[in-house]
């Protein structure tokens, strides 16, 4: 469990916990209510995927999604979120800025939170 604990992770649930508490109480910060939510979505759910897939499935610690696995999860979240649920509900808005913000965090999780745990070879402790 504690590949859960990745920095990168922790700050993803720490913003996203920001974000609603602010909506909660009727008090959104623009931009980050508007924006960071999707960039973060996908380095979420592909840290989450890879985690499992490298406990539960791979079982290697060093396996790593290619590209276009977090290109599917990008495709995947703009058709559902930006496309699909806006035609059955009011609540969701097709916006692409959000289809934008989905690939920069692909980009984000691939360059950047993916590789730093590649190069180190393991999880941070």
């Amino acid at each position: 469990m504690k590949r859960l604990f990745d920095p990168f992770f922790l700050s993803y649930c720490g913003l996203w916990s920001i974000i609603h508490f602010f909506r909660y109480i009727e008090h959104p910060v623009p931009l980050l209510n508007g924006h960071l939510t999707d960039f973060m979505a996908v380095p979420a759910i592909a840290h989450l995927a890879l985690t499992f897939t490298r406990s539960y499935i791979v079982r290697d610690e060093s396996y790593s999604y290619p590209f276009s696995y977090l290109l599917f999860i990008v495709l995947y979240l703009s058709v559902v979120f930006e496309w699909v649920m806006p035609q059955f509900s009011a609540a969701y808005t097709g916006d692409m800025w959000d289809v934008v913000m989905y690939f920069g965090g692909g980009l984000f999780y691939y360059y950047v939170h993916e590789k730093r745990i590649t190069l180190k070879g393991k999880m941070p402790s």
